[in-house]
């Protein structure tokens, strides 16, 4: 149990830790776990502490030899089922056929897949009958920040716990003036609105200085995260799973910067209702304006230009 002992007190209090934890303690811990929250950082390192208290383990678990790991790799940053009769390593083949073994050390086998909604269809069929029927003493562990862009037949084989539990990204002054300024912007456009339209160029100015600043901070905020997790990289991972690490962790810190964003779109709201009316309408339609760019960030369209669209639709709403 020293595994779980060893999380952070506000991560390990947390009721589906500790569910986990009592399930452990019970022996009753189920074989195929998939673990979704907003932040996948919190999410590996429960993965990592459960796999700490079921290997025995001192060390880091990748070092472990019946530790297995499966990753998006290359630019797509997919996970692929591999070619049979192949051991190309980071494929779900590769996985299936380590889990199949017999255990190095006699105990358990665990093995944790990395943002499990980027298998494509014909790794995460392979993995269907896995999911089902594990050998025995095998447990796999599954994140994603994703969850419904897995196959609904991957979820229902799965026990699921939701960690609520994100690390704020916003600490920084910087961010914070962002979004102080952010919701200036739109108390301007909403409650002076007759201003806002007498003065367009002023209201675009923003907009762009806006985004300009967001792909700045995540840049900065990317690199700084970067050249932590930089350190503590397995040896074993190859080039492409290194380069598809650091573009999921580019976007992880994006994605919280977004749900900050709405967030704070919520409370300028609040804000407003001080002055007008509380604009319920402009709000839900703010909100699906940024979760659509959400949607289309997640396949992959530049920042600046999800951006871009987001606040031109804003500036309609909200004036």
């Amino acid at each position: 149990m020293a595994g779980l002992k060893s999380l952070p007190p506000e991560i390990r209090s947390l009721r589906p830790v500790k569910t986990l934890e009592a399930n452990l303690e019970k022996g009753r811990l189920a074989h195929a776990i998939l673990l979704k929250g907003d932040d996948l950082n919190v999410l590996e390192s429960v993965s990592h502490a459960l796999a700490h208290a079921l290997l025995n383990s001192s060390g880091d678990p990748n070092s472990h030899p019946d530790f297995f790991t499966l990753r998006p790799a290359g630019k797509s940053r997919g996970i692929k089922v591999g070619e049979r009769g192949k051991e190309l390593p980071n494929t779900m083949r590769h996985l299936i056929r380590a889990l199949n073994q017999t255990s190095n050390q006699g105990g358990y086998k665990v093995a944790v897949v990395y943002e499990a909604d980027r298998m494509n269809a014909s790794a995460a069929n392979a993995f269907l009958k896995t999911l089902e029927e594990p050998p025995p003493q095998t447990v796999i562990l599954m994140l994603t920040t994703r969850p419904y862009e897995l196959m609904e037949t991957i979820r229902s084989r799965c026990f699921q716990f939701k960690i609520p539990a994100r690390l704020r990204s916003a600490d920084s002054a910087d961010w914070t003036t962002w979004l102080d300024d952010y919701r200036h912007w739109i108390k301007w456009l909403h409650g002076r609105p007759q201003e806002a339209r007498r003065q367009p160029d002023k209201a675009i100015m923003q907009v762009y200085g806006l985004i300009t600043r967001f792909v700045s901070h995540v840049q900065a905020s990317s690199d700084a995260a970067w050249s932590e997790q930089e350190e503590t990289l397995p040896e074993s991972m190859s080039d492409e799973e290194i380069d598809a690490l650091k573009v999921g962790l580019q976007k992880g810190v994006r994605d919280k910067l977004l749900i900050e964003i709405e967030e704070n779109t919520r409370l300028a709201a609040i804000e407003l209702s001080h002055m007008v009316p509380f604009p319920a309408l402009k709000l839900a339609q703010a909100i699906a304006a940024l979760e659509s760019i959400t949607g289309l960030l997640a396949l992959n369209m530049k920042d600046d230009a999800a951006l871009e669209s987001f606040f031109l639709k804003s500036l309609k709403i909200w004036t």
